[in-house]
């Protein structure tokens, strides 16, 4: 049997010049939905990058804000100061470039003719540093580098100039040569101390399990408090200062991401060690401002009733009035993206950085409010192609 000449016949060119038209269009489309979502599964990654990063950094501030007091001095011997004398930061050190005012060594306790050498928990730079954001200084023995610096113990007149460890301790807290400072803890007129025990003028001691009688209770009620500042030095320099001490800022690299937005810069800690040399720690990237907030009660009745401006409280003052830090950071999310278009509901106040009553008060001791304007010529024009998110940590102080 012959074959038909119809079950012979194959496509025309017209045939198939239209499925190869049909065939490219599906794939051009499937390819451009690819890229489209390939370039969204980036811009979340990256988002989720910034966050965990983020959120990790942001906890160590969050800690170290609520550990800051903690083996500060109340007083030196005999109520007084006078025989105190230290040096935080060395007046030669910048963190903040073209920022005079954010000098570290601004922000040492020595600097005051009232009051001097008595180390304030917290300091504060109110817009002195990089985008007009605040400089924010923490103090306190456990803010060092090592564990040396998170270890205290008990010293009293009945347990022989041996350092009794605190009950939930895993193992001796300290090692031989560790630097340490000691305090007196008591009650004087009714209030309870805590005085720097002096050798002299000496404040730094090094462990031993015999402790040096120096730094020894004398009489039977002494109750001394002994805390680690910083392993021993291979040299046997002593401890410059009585504390250790972090600084947070915000500066911009010349290496800073290449995805961080125009004039944005990275948050920094900072921590001023005893030898002098600064170690520095990144916390967050491409962030365009930081406003502390220092809420006190003034009269002594429980509410929150003023916020303070900078720096207005002595160190005996902030202990008993201050009753929140508030930090508010505004940072980047992500890379710049052409196709998103940040929200702005009031061109005025297209950002609020700070409390929720800067609507009401724009005073500096409250924050920051941002306008259209002035986020176009801070971080440039496309600056709404990025996200921008508000971060906020409040933190009650328990060690003051």
């Amino acid at each position: 049997m012959s074959k038909s000449r119809n079950s012979a016949h194959g496509y025309t060119m017209v045939e198939l010049v239209v499925v190869m038209l049909i065939f490219s269009v599906v794939m051009t489309l499937i390819s451009v939905s690819f890229s489209r979502m390939v370039r969204g599964s980036g811009q979340l990654l990256k988002s989720a990058e910034t966050d965990i990063g983020g959120l990790i950094g942001l906890e160590l501030m969050r800690s170290d804000m609520e550990s800051a007091g903690f083996g500060l001095y109340w007083r030196g011997p005999g109520g007084g100061a006078s025989a105190v004398s230290y040096m935080e930061a060395p007046d030669d050190l910048v963190l903040v470039k073209d920022c005079p005012d954010a000098k570290p060594s601004l922000f040492d306790d020595r600097t005051y003719d009232t009051d001097r050498y008595i180390p304030r928990a917290y300091r504060v730079g109110n817009n002195v540093g990089y985008n007009g954001s605040d400089y924010l200084v923490i103090k306190g023995t456990t803010l060092g580098t090592n564990k040396v610096s998170r270890a205290w113990g008990y010293l009293n007149y009945s347990t022989g100039r041996v350092v009794v460890p605190p009950r939930d301790a895993v193992s001796e807290p300290f090692k031989t040569s560790d630097r340490t400072i000691v305090l007196k803890s008591g009650i004087s007129a009714g209030r309870e101390v805590r005085e720097l025990v002096l050798d002299h003028t000496e404040f730094s001691v090094s462990y031993a399990y015999s402790f040096p009688e120096a730094f020894s209770p004398k009489e039977p009620g002494d109750n001394f408090l002994v805390y680690g500042v910083d392993k021993a030095d291979d040299s046997g320099a002593k401890l410059s200062f009585p504390f250790n001490r972090a600084d947070y800022y915000i500066n911009r690299p010349s290496d800073i991401s290449r995805t961080c937005a125009p004039g944005t810069g990275i948050l920094y800690k900072t921590v001023i060690t005893q030898s002098g040399d600064p170690a520095y720690y990144p916390i967050l990237d491409c962030v365009a401002d930081m406003q502390v907030v220092l809420p006190v009660d003034s009269n002594g009745d429980g509410a929150i009733d003023y916020h303070l401006d900078a720096e207005e409280l002595d160190a005996l003052e902030t202990r008993e009035q201050l009753k929140e830090i508030r930090v508010y950071i505004l940072a980047q999310q992500g890379r710049r993206d052409a196709s998103y278009l940040h929200p702005v509901a009031d061109p005025e106040r297209a950002f609020l950085v700070g409390d929720p009553e800067l609507i009401k008060k724009p005073e500096s001791a409250l924050g920051r409010i941002w306008s259209s304007s002035k986020m176009g010529d801070t971080f440039g024009g496309h600056w709404r192609n990025y996200r921008w998110r508000l971060y906020t940590i409040v933190v009650q102080p328990k060690n003051l």
